[in-house]
C-alpha cells in the first residue's frame, strides 16, 4: 500500500512538473515578423483536404469561401495545400495552368485580407496509394504489391507504400534524381507565386516519414536534416525574405515525443527566417475514439516543441490539429491545445476548412460548435516585444501584456463579436494609449504614447 500511494504521489507531481513547464511563460520566445516589424501572429485554416483528389489539385474552393473565413471567423492565415503532381505531372514539364489556379486563389485571399504559407503536401507519397504528393513517375514500389487498408494509416505499412517512400528519402545515386525533381518543382512553385503579396512563407514537406524500423530511429538525423537544409540552400538563392517553414517527422514528434531535427543554417543575411512547424494530433482521440481528459499528453507535447524551438532557435506554429467534434471530449481538448498553443506558439492553422466533423462547417453548411472554440480574441500584429496573451472562456476576460516601444504603429487586436454581444470594455493598466475599434473587422487598434510595458 505504502508503494502505491508513493507511485500516486509521484505521478501527481510529474503531472505538476509537466503543468508548470509547459505554461510558464517563454522570456525568449521568438516570433514571425511582418514587413513593417511588428509581431505577426496568425490563426487560420488548412485550405483543403478536399484538393488532394481533386482532379484539379484545388478542391473547388471559392472566393467566398476566402472571404468567410476573415469576415466570419477572424482569421488572418491560411495553409495552402499544393502538390508537386500538380506542379510536375509529367517528368520535367511544369503545369502552369495548376500554378494559375492556385494564384486565382491568391487574389482571393488578398482580397480577404489573408496571409498565405504555401504547403507542399503529401500523404502516403501519392495519390496511387490513397495519399497525395509525388506524380506516378517519381513512384519507384520496386514491384512490390499493394492492398488499400483502413483506416488510412495502415497504409503506411504496405510493401509498396514502404518501397516509394524509401526510395525517395534514401535516394542515394539510383534515385537521386527524385529529390532534385521535388526541389526544383517547389522553387517553381515559388518563382511563380512567391511574389504574390499574400504569400509570407513556404511549408517545405508535409508530414516527413520513413517507412523502416531503421529509417524510424535515424531518419531525422540523417536524412530528413539534410534534405531540409539541402532545400532551405535552393531557396535562399533566390527568395531571400521568404518565411521557411520546417516540419518534424510526422511520427513521434506530432504525437509528443522529441524530435531528432538538428538545428538548421539559414544562409540569408540578416536575422534567420526559419519556422518550426510540428503537428499535434491526440492519441487517445486516434485510439480509443474519445478525449480522457488527461493533461499528460498536451503538456508533454508542449515541453518537448518549446525544448525544440530553444535549440532551433526560431519561432513555431503550429501547422496542423484537428478533430471530430462529434467524439466523446473533442471540445474539452481543442479547448486545452488552444490555451497551451496561445502559451509556446507563434499562431495556428487548423485542419481543416473541409466540411464535416472535422471541419468548422457541416456537411449542410451549419456553424459547428467548434467555431465557438476556434474563433477566439487574439493579437494579430503587435508593436513591441515578447507578448503574453491569455482567453479565459468562462469569465470571457482576455489579456494582453507586451513591451511597447516607441513604434507610430498600433497593436491590433481581433476581438469576436460572439464573446462579447452585449460589448466589452477596455482595461489599461499599463502606460499611456490611444485606441479605436473597427466595427466591421472586429480588430481594436491600440497605440502606445510611451515606451514601457
Amino acid at each position: 500500500m505504502a508503494f502505491q500511494i508513493i507511485g500516486i504521489l509521484l505521478l501527481l507531481v510529474l503531472v505538476f512538473l509537466v503543468w508548470r513547464i509547459s505554461y510558464r511563460p517563454d522570456k525568449k520566445k521568438r516570433f514571425l515578423t511582418t514587413k513593417d516589424g511588428r509581431i505577426h501572429i496568425l490563426h487560420g485554416m488548412n485550405v483543403i483536404s478536399a484538393a488532394k483528389s481533386d482532379p484539379l489539385r484545388v478542391g473547388g474552393t471559392t472566393k467566398q469561401d476566402f472571404l468567410d473565413l476573415s469576415e466570419r471567423w477572424g482569421f488572418n492565415a491560411v495553409r495552402l495545400l499544393i502538390f508537386w503532381d500538380g506542379i510536375e505531372p509529367q517528368k520535367g514539364v511544369y503545369d502552369e495552368d495548376y500554378l494559375a489556379r492556385v494564384r486565382e486563389r491568391l487574389d482571393w485571399c488578398e482580397e480577404a485580407g489573408l496571409s498565405v504559407i504555401l504547403d507542399m503536401h503529401q500523404d502516403l507519397y501519392s495519390i496511387q496509394f490513397g495519399g497525395d504528393g509525388a506524380p506516378d513517375w517519381a513512384v519507384i514500389t520496386n514491384d512490390e504489391p499493394f492492398e488499400r487498408q483502413e483506416p488510412w494509416e495502415l497504409n503506411y505499412v504496405q510493401p509498396a507504400v514502404r518501397a516509394a517512400i524509401n526510395n525517395f528519402w534514401f535516394a542515394g545515386e539510383q534515385h537521386e534524381e527524385l529529390q532534385t525533381h521535388y526541389i526544383n518543382a517547389a522553387l517553381k512553385a515559388l518563382d511563380t507565386l512567391a511574389d504574390h503579396p499574400t504569400v509570407i512563407g513556404i511549408d517545405l514537406y508535409n508530414e516527413p516519414t520513413m517507412a523502416t524500423l531503421h529509417g524510424l530511429l535515424h531518419f531525422e538525423r540523417k536524412y530528413l536534416t539534410d534534405f531540409t537544409q539541402k532545400l532551405i540552400n535552393a531557396i535562399r538563392e533566390k527568395h531571400t525574405d521568404l518565411w521557411i517553414f520546417f516540419e518534424p517527422s510526422a511520427l513521434g514528434p506530432n504525437q509528443g515525443f522529441r524530435s531528432g531535427l538538428a538545428k538548421l543554417n539559414d544562409p540569408r543575411e540578416g536575422e534567420p527566417r526559419l519556422v518550426y512547424f510540428p503537428h499535434i494530433y491526440t492519441l487517445d482521440l486516434d485510439i480509443n475514439g474519445q478525449y480522457m481528459g488527461l493533461p499528460l499528453h498536451i503538456h508533454f507535447w508542449a515541453h518537448q516543441r518549446r525544448r525544440e524551438t530553444r535549440k532551433f532557435q526560431t519561432p513555431m506554429m503550429v501547422g496542423e490539429f484537428g478533430l471530430d467534434e462529434n467524439k466523446p471530449g473533442a471540445l474539452a481538448f481543442l479547448t486545452k491545445a488552444l490555451n497551451v498553443f496561445d502559451n509556446i506558439a507563434s499562431g495556428w492553422t487548423y485542419w481543416s476548412y473541409d466540411r464535416g466533423g472535422w471541419g468548422i462547417l457541416s456537411q449542410e453548411g451549419a456553424e459547428m460548435q467548434k467555431a465557438e472554440v476556434l474563433e477566439r480574441p487574439y493579437p494579430q500584429k503587435v508593436a513591441g516585444t515578447q507578448p503574453e496573451y491569455h482567453w479565459n472562456p468562462v469569465d470571457k476576460v482576455f489579456t494582453l501584456s507586451y513591451a511597447t516601444s516607441h513604434s507610430e504603429l498600433p497593436t491590433e487586436i481581433y476581438l469576436p463579436n460572439r464573446h462579447w454581444p452585449e460589448g466589452w470594455q477596455l482595461v489599461n493598466q499599463g502606460v499611456e494609449i490611444e485606441s479605436s475599434f473597427n466595427e466591421e473587422t472586429r480588430v481594436l487598434s491600440v497605440t502606445a504614447k510611451e515606451s514601457g510595458l
